[in-house]
């Protein structure tokens, strides 16, 4: 396939007749440009196929136009939510949006971000549960660093992320159906800071009220389908897994041993994104308020880049518990 040559600026002005500096400023819509020659030289931009070179238009630029996501894998529902959200909040704002993928290890999250820091991004969001904090600290010691998703109070990142007080709620709902021997699946502690924490306030509450804890290796970690066969064994009547995907494997592992949810054991996720809030899906979980926290994030993103944003800010968000149909009373379970 035979590739058509990149057009530059110069190629505008000569088509459209004016100069190059009244090309560029017509292409950013400057108000000391008439409206008829904008609309002039963004027609004959279109008609020749002009993409605007961004990396010039940086260093020309006294105002940053790029900022970078980090996200653990845009693939996973929650990540990918966040992703969209993001790009529609900097795409109404003019700035361009450079996304990674930066997956579970400190070493691919470093190559991630100095991929961003190459490009010259004005500032970097982190979206990963998994974020290695050294890896982040790396990122803010060259520029501005948002933590989305990921609960911190190191002064070294702002951060948004969901309230403690929703996941202790989403164990106070497990209490409230009446349940009183719960298992919880355990990730590995240094991998997942989020399901870590979300796990132990889970813990916290549940045997504040009384209630018995069992424990279970997470989905993927090897002894998942023999801890949950165990739990089973031994009377837990819900069980309360860190994540909607985790939910999910969950009530597969159950529909394949003939388990029937919420009949005789109920089972929730967190999370609420994509399919996983929808009625007819069924999941009992708690809807973490992504557009919200996307908005909020890219807010301070753009406060730290003017300069009005100097004191660091760590913004919590409340979620909405969505009831579902696989978390039940006990009492009804055969």
């Amino acid at each position: 396939m035979n590739h058509r040559a990149r057009v530059g600026l110069t190629d505008v002005a000569d088509a459209a007749g004016v100069s190059k500096s009244t090309a560029s400023r017509a292409l950013r819509g400057e108000s000391r440009v008439s409206a008829e020659t904008i609309e002039h030289v963004l027609a004959t931009a279109a008609r020749l196929g002009y993409v605007r070179d961004r990396r010039a238009a940086e260093l020309a630029s006294s105002a940053p136009t790029t900022v970078g996501l980090l996200l653990r894998g845009a693939e996973r529902s929650f990540y990918g939510e966040i992703a969209a959200r993001v790009q529609a909040v900097t795409d109404a704002r003019g700035i361009d949006l450079l996304i990674v993928n930066g997956g579970d290890d400190h070493a691919m999250q470093m190559r991630a971000l100095d991929n961003l820091l190459g490009h010259r991004v004005a500032g970097i969001m982190i979206a990963s549960g998994r974020a290695s904090l050294a890896a982040a600290e790396h990122a803010a010691s060259f520029v501005p660093t948002v933590l989305v998703g990921l609960p911190s109070d190191d002064d070294a990142f702002d951060s948004v992320s969901i309230d403690a007080a929703s996941e202790i709620e989403m164990a106070a709902q497990v209490l409230r159906a009446g349940h009183r021997h719960v298992a919880l699946t355990a990730g590995h502690t240094a991998a997942s800071i989020v399901l870590q924490r979300r796990t132990d306030l889970y813990r916290e509450t549940l045997e504040a009220h009384g209630a018995t804890v069992t424990m279970i290796p997470g989905v993927g970690i090897d002894g998942f389908a023999e801890g949950l066969r165990r739990a089973l064994d031994d009377g837990a009547t819900a069980i309360m897994a860190g994540d909607d995907p985790s939910a999910v494997a969950i009530l597969e592992t159950l529909a394949t041993w003939g388990v029937p949810s919420p009949q005789e054991v109920s089972v929730t996720g967190f999370d609420g994104v994509g399919v996983y809030r929808s009625p007819l899906f069924g999941l009992a979980t708690m809807r973490q308020p992504v557009e919200e926290m996307a908005v909020a994030a890219t807010d301070i993103m753009m406060r730290r880049l003017d300069g009005t944003q100097t004191a660091p800010a760590h913004e919590t968000f409340v979620g909405d518990f969505i009831a579902g149909s696989t978390l039940a009373s006990p009492s009804g379970n055969t």
